[in-house]
């Protein structure tokens, strides 16, 4: 059966609406979040469609890993930089804040040579953190605080100084949340005071391992967007702190396929927050936590078949220069090394890349990519100072088959 929303159990069977909330607030299923929402104690009830999301999510993440497994190393690495790039330029994009994947490139290239000058240095430093599954303490307030210093200050305060947090760690003033049209759609939890102690029990709910993985991760989100803590920038560290939960609970490139998957399902999820805010829902979160666990799933899925399918086209890519390139078992090794930059990576791979893989010299892989550039498959792309090798797969088929 169905999950209905108490408002359109009010609206529809009025009669109803009573018993079935008294029903709800009283199940052994139930679990009280200690503060209200919209006038009413919230809670969530964890039905059967949480349960089945929570399974699939287990399923889906021993796939991920059966498939990281079965493909070569670089290219995960390579999978999961192009993949955090994506993230990073999706979460700023839903928050209207401009970046471009040529952007958050270069900030992950200055952070390799630890220059922690330019634009999105916070941002691309602690999406990092979770490719590398470093620890990022998340238990109290002031950890909020530090994790929204890194992530966005330095981006608010150039949007906007006056944006910037003005109480002992959090907003000292009101805020509103609006609509396309301007119209306040959510007023955000004040004073400071009441800020602190419903984020600190919304944290103490996030780390609560007797809650399943999804049914938390959805409850702090949503509450962690209802209390809305900061002027601004909320929304990307909010997102944030719910990959990197993601990361430590599954495959750690689960962590960069949020963004992109809230952005497909953006009606679903504001929705979700509409209908669990209104008053007639009388704090039942429900219905968020249901759509929030279905888009994490959503989002693992995507992984699962990104993955799967660039798979089968790496076996098909090294078939294809084992066809073309025969003779010379070096020379396929390259082969392989290009076929995998073509799937896998953001731009492709660079010389020094290519040095380090093949332990030799520039001049030696220069010689090495020369039959490539000779038989019309090598794509060299120069993009800012740096120059990016990868396999034309198209015109590499075409050779194969001729």
């Amino acid at each position: 059966m169905t999950y209905r929303d108490l408002r359109k159990i009010f609206h529809s069977n009025p009669q109803a609406y009573d018993s079935e909330y008294a029903a709800r607030f009283n199940s052994p299923q139930t679990r009280k979040i200690g503060f209200d929402v919209s006038g009413s104690p919230a809670f969530f009830v964890m039905t059967p469609e949480i349960y089945q999301a929570e399974l699939a999510a287990a399923r889906l993440d021993k796939e991920l890993y059966q498939l990281c497994l079965s493909l070569p190393g670089k290219a995960i690495e390579s999978y999961q930089e192009s993949n955090l790039i994506d993230e990073i330029v999706i979460t700023n994009e839903i928050e209207g804040v401009q970046s471009t994947r040529r952007e958050i490139g270069d900030a992950l290239e200055r952070l390799e040579k630890n220059d922690k000058h330019g634009r999105f240095h916070g941002l691309v430093q602690k999406y990092r953190m979770l490719s590398r599954r470093e620890a990022i303490p998340i238990l109290t307030c002031e950890d909020v605080r530090s994790i929204y210093d890194d992530l966005v200050l330095d981006e608010v305060i150039r949007g906007n100084p006056n944006n910037a947090p003005d109480g002992t760690l959090f907003r000292e003033g009101p805020v509103s949340v609006c609509d396309a049209s301007g119209i306040s759609i959510h007023q955000g939890v004040e004073p400071e005071s009441k800020i602190v102690r419903s984020l600190q029990t919304a944290l103490d709910l996030l780390n609560n391992t007797d809650i399943e993985p999804l049914a938390r991760i959805s409850l702090f989100h949503f509450l962690f967007g209802y209390i809305h803590p900061f002027y601004d920038g909320n929304g990307r560290t909010n997102r944030f702190i719910s990959s990197y939960v993601l990361s430590t609970k599954f495959e750690p490139l689960v962590g960069f396929k949020l963004s992109r998957t809230i952005k497909q399902h953006i009606q679903q999820y504001y929705k979700g927050y509409t209908v669990c805010e209104h008053p007639l829902n009388k704090g039942d979160l429900t219905p968020f936590v249901m759509a929030f666990s279905d888009i994490i799933v959503s989002a693992m899925e995507s992984m699962r078949d990104s993955l799967s399918e660039l798979r089968a086209m790496l076996q098909q890519g090294e078939e294809l220069v084992e066809r073309v390139f025969a003779p010379d078992e070096t020379i396929r090794k390259v082969g392989f090394i290009l076929v995998t930059a073509a799937l896998f990576a953001f731009e492709g791979i660079t010389m020094k890349e290519l040095t380090s893989a093949l332990d030799a010299s520039r001049q030696t892989v220069y010689k090495r990519l020369a039959p490539f550039k000779e038989r019309g498959v090598l794509i060299v792309r120069n993009v800012g100072r740096r120059t990016y090798y990868r396999m034309d797969l198209d015109a590499l088929e075409r050779i194969a088959n001729e």
